[in-house]
């Protein structure tokens, strides 16, 4: 079976549909400005604007006439009820026989099978009929589902995923993993969750990722620039025969993770022999990358902490293991990847087994090339560690920022490439409003499970997603907030809540110290004040989770003091959230300053504080630069142009070309080749 990201939706019985004025109010004017909200009585105010339209991520337009909030009181919020109403889980088995459709569901430890009639000839409209119907009557939240893929249209598996928030599963009758008993069938698609019902990420025995099928080509091509739509054809054309492999640290966590399960996804969709395998794990030696490898890279990590010969010798041990048992991949692969530093000693170990192989080197993390450039720093020990692996490769892709790279690497095999992400996916996929409800009341257990408040609905938020690291600049984001606070109570003007959130990855050991770290920061004299109105949760792989959260927030925060790329700012933008940003790294390439979002320099929260007033003030500018991030989100930060990228590399190096790089954008080399064809 092919893994999945595991993925959740809502569809509320309707005796728990919320009644008082104020919550039917708040469902219109989530995650607008907080004067929206203000007291309509405040000395020297006016009044509130009549008519405001939502971001175009939703598409509700309302009319207000006037509107009064009273302080607000935290203890009106019953954890108790926000926890009661999440809708039970459920896995499906679909089949269609004798001219209806027959429906195992697994629910809890009880199984029982649905016959459903097909009364007109769209079998996929009585299935979606009888999804909503289930859902409302039985208060439950379907998972995943599986298809029989004699019967499934193209597309059914597609639909499940893209409008009904169901995980699919299609399975011929000549798989391994196929029943024939349909509630058999449902229990073993159930065995693919753990039991708070997210995915497990599968391995094969060599340890290769199992990317989940969740789209259609078609449904990729529908939203891709049709001009690259035909540059990755005439890529895949040139590519067949070939084999393309990607290897990295972890299958899930991170940017990389994410950008290889949709990239891979992609490329099957077009027949490409591509694979993904991740290194066989030792949490020895991910300590060693984490803190002497990326830490020391990115100058985050504490004084002192420097690579010694005793890590040295215990990397090189655990990169010898690997290599031994990738052996075979090695040999059968025309084209392999390294993404980041942790898999780069396998390099050599490449080039002894199979020479004829084209080997990309992908850094994914900010280097501060001038402390590595400079001899006697731990960031020089760490790089010239690295280089000594990953100068054998023949090309060394960065993003697109000269001060990520040290002086060693030559400049004509220096490629640019941007970090991506995938609009179909989890994290950006269009969710209805019933949806992320359902996604906001599992945030909402997860809060009080953690002792803390659940997130007040009848207010917005700002929020922060991003790893639990020590260049996510999450110190800064409270201290901002707490700026914030102070100019919202000076003008008495109503306050937003906080939410820091983000996952982590097997390789990360930082999450649990920098979690800590701001919770005791919390608790501090300067912020127990107003604790309960900030939200700290680290996610399980729940990706609409942090979907929802993103398009219910009001202004999205990204205070990275080190920093590659970071996507998310383009997945904000993409939903129409204006993002208040440090100009760190390749953040400044996705935001125009004061257009769709701010920059500001690293450490000035006082700025990012007037920022944030500003955005929560003034309604018309709020609007104006939500419908700016939506129309200006970069193009080519998605998987389209990604698979390009990688292909194109891939072809320039079997043929042979020379092409030096000299920090020229992979993409543009591309399409300059597909106009000369």
């Amino acid at each position: 079976m092919n893994e999945k990201k595991q993925d959740t939706a809502h569809i509320r019985h309707p005796q728990h549909i919320l009644t008082s004025k104020v919550a039917m109010l708040s469902r219109f004017l989530r995650g607008f400005p907080s004067r929206l909200f203000a007291n309509a009585t405040m000395a020297g105010r006016t009044g509130l604007f009549s008519t405001f339209v939502l971001p175009r991520s939703t598409s509700t337009n309302i009319q207000v006439d006037k509107i009064t909030v009273l302080p607000v009181d935290n203890t009106s919020v019953d954890d108790t009820e926000q926890a009661r109403t999440i809708p039970s889980a459920s896995y499906l088995s679909i089949r269609e026989e004798a001219g209806a459709l027959q429906i195992a569901e697994l629910l809890g430890d009880n199984t029982a099978t649905h016959t459903q009639s097909i009364l007109t000839h769209d079998e996929e409209t009585e299935l979606a009929n009888w999804l909503h119907s289930a859902a409302h009557l039985r208060h439950v939240k379907f998972i995943a589902a599986s298809l029989n893929a004699e019967d499934a249209s193209k597309d059914a598996a597609s639909k499940l995923w893209l409008q009904e928030d169901i995980v699919p599963y299609v399975i011929s009758k000549q798989d391994p993993d196929y029943r024939p008993d349909p509630e058999e069938m449902a229990r073993m698609i159930a065995a693919n969750f753990n039991k708070d019902h997210i995915v497990y990420t599968k391995l094969s025995e060599t340890n290769e990722v199992e990317v989940a099928d969740l789209v259609t080509r078609a449904d990729y091509e529908k939203i891709a620039v049709p001009e690259d739509v035909e540059l990755l054809t005439r890529l895949v054309r040139d590519f067949q025969g070939k084999r393309l492999v990607f290897i990295n640290a972890t299958p899930q966590g991170g940017g990389v993770a994410l950008m290889r399960h949709a990239l891979i996804r992609l490329l099957h969709l077009y027949n490409v022999d591509a694979h993904w395998y991740v290194l066989h794990p030792k949490q020895e030696v991910f300590d060693i990358t984490k803190a002497k490898f990326h830490n020391v890279l990115q100058a985050v990590a504490p004084e002192g902490t420097e690579l010694n010969a005793s890590d040295m010798a215990l990397y090189d041990s655990w990169i010898a293991e690997n290599a031994l048992a990738f052996t075979d991949i090695f040999q059968q692969a025309d084209v392999i990847v390294i993404d980041d530093p942790q898999p780069a000693g396998l390099i050599p170990h490449i080039r002894r087994i199979n020479p004829d192989t084209k080997i990309l080197y992908r850094s994914h993390i900010q280097i501060v090339a001038s402390l590595a450039n400079q001899k006697g720093t731990p960031q020089r020990t760490t790089w010239s560690f690295i280089w000594n692996n990953a100068k054998e490769a023949d090309c060394f892709i960065s993003h697109p920022m000269e001060m990520f790279i040290p002086d060693d690497v030559p400049a004509d095999k220096i490629f640019y490439m941007p970090a991506t992400t995938d609009p179909l996916d989890g994290l950006n996929k269009p969710l209805t409003e019933e949806q992320m409800d359902y996604y906001l009341q599992l945030f909402n257990r997860m809060l009080i499970n953690e002792q803390q408040k659940p997130l007040d609905e009848t207010r917005p938020y700002i929020i922060q997603v991003a790893r639990f690291d020590p260049s996510k600049g999450i110190p800064d984001v409270l201290d901002a907030y707490k700026k914030l606070r102070a100019i919202l109570e000076e003008h008495r003007e109503a306050i937003p809540q906080l939410v820091i959130t983000g996952n982590g990855s097997i390789d990360d050991p930082d999450g649990v110290p920098i979690y800590n770290q701001i919770m005791t920061i919390l608790h501090s004299p300067e912020f127990l004040p107003f604790i309960d109105d900030v939200k700290v949760m680290r996610l399980p792989h729940i990706d609409q989770l942090l979907n929802t959260l993103l398009r219910r927030s009001a202004v999205v925060l990204q205070l990275s003091t080190k920093e590659g790329f970071e996507v998310k700012v383009t997945e904000a933008l993409m939903k129409g959230k204006p993002v208040i940003a440090y100009r760190t790294g390749g953040i400044p390439l996705q935001i125009e300053d004061t257009v769709n979002g701010y920059l500001v320099d690293v450490g000035h929260t006082t700025g990012v504080a007037e920022h944030l007033h500003h955005l929560l003030h003034d309604a018309e500018h709020y609007q104006r630069m939500c419908h700016a991030a939506e129309e200006l989100a970069g193009k080519d930060y998605l998987t389209v142009p990604n698979a390009i990228c990688w292909l194109y590399m891939s072809m320039l190096l079997l043929n042979g070309e020379n092409v030096e790089g000299n920090y020229q954008w992979v993409k543009a080399l591309a399409k300059q080749s597909q106009e000369g064809a």
